[in-house]
């Protein structure tokens, strides 16, 4: 069951991350069935069966709502910063704004 819940959360963060419309459903509907079939060809009872889909719906909406998150406040910090210019000819200031995306990069 924690397997479901984890690979669920990455699932779910990585189309939250991706895609911007509404992936949730479809998503749901297929995992459910692979789900649904793998637990019912291995001999689970429908309980279990019931328990495993509604673990993985709900730990998937977390991680899409989680990366949908996460990308929007990382572009939103990203647009906030000024440009700076690199047609002023001075090395000083190419070396600082290279300095200023490395450091960027690595928060």
């Amino acid at each position: 069951m924690s397997t479901v819940a984890i690979f669920s959360l990455l699932i779910g963060s990585l189309l939250g991350g991706r895609f911007r419309i509404f992936i949730l459903p479809p998503a749901i509907v297929l995992g459910a069935t692979i789900l649904g079939v793998g637990s019912a060809w291995q001999g689970h009872d429908s309980a279990h069966i019931v328990v495993t889909i509604l673990v993985f719906a709900s730990v998937l909406q977390l991680g899409y709502f989680c990366g949908a998150v996460l990308v929007r406040a990382r572009a939103a910090a990203y647009r906030g910063k000024a440009a700076s210019s690199f047609d002023s000819g001075n090395s000083a200031s190419l070396a600082q704004a290279w300095g200023r995306v490395i450091r960027s990069a690595g928060e």
